[in-house]
């Protein structure tokens, strides 16, 4: 009976293990073709290639139409930094209000905001694009900045409420 189920495992993870490599196999492919030439990707479809580039990297860094990697790169940077700091400092306040101040209708607004985690993003998509617009914010980083300083993120304002 052991050696039944030593053999039993041993198949199962045999399996397992065949799986992950048939799953690993597009990944290690697209890594792989990002060293070849543009005209050898689709005709050698050999992990290993033929001749080595970097030509693709490095078209990739120059972009596309004089926009670089390195200005999306810090476009990125820029909206990570300003909206964690936006983030801090109002959901940080938002939530020390709720969880150590006594003020009327208290247990309401956090209700509301609670009600807030439930609606789905996809509800508000397109009144907030109305309002961005009619403020004329489409096309800024605005749209995506100025909620943060705003305690907009309900999820935050709830976890550091748990927390204190």
């Amino acid at each position: 009976m052991k050696k039944r189920n030593t053999i039993r495992h041993f198949l199962t993870h045999l399996f397992i293990i065949a799986l992950g490599l048939v799953m690993l196999y597009p990944i290690v492919w697209m890594i792989v073709s990002s060293f070849k030439p543009n005209n050898m990707i689709f005709s050698d479809t050999s992990i290993i290639p033929k001749t080595l580039t970097l030509e693709n990297y490095l078209s990739g860094w120059k972009g596309y139409a004089g926009v670089t990697f390195g200005t999306f790169f810090a476009n990125s940077l820029f909206l990570c930094v300003v909206a964690i700091i936006g983030n801090l400092m109002s959901c940080t306040l938002a939530a020390y209000a709720f969880a150590r101040l006594k003020f009327a209708g208290r247990n309401f607004w956090f209700g509301v905001m609670l009600v807030t985690l439930m609606l789905p993003a996809h509800v508000t998509t397109v009144p907030r694009y109305i309002l961005f617009n009619t403020f004329g914010w489409v096309g800024s980083f605005l749209p995506i900045l100025v909620p943060k300083f705003l305690a907009t993120d309900a999820f935050f304002i709830f976890l550091l409420v748990q927390f204190m």
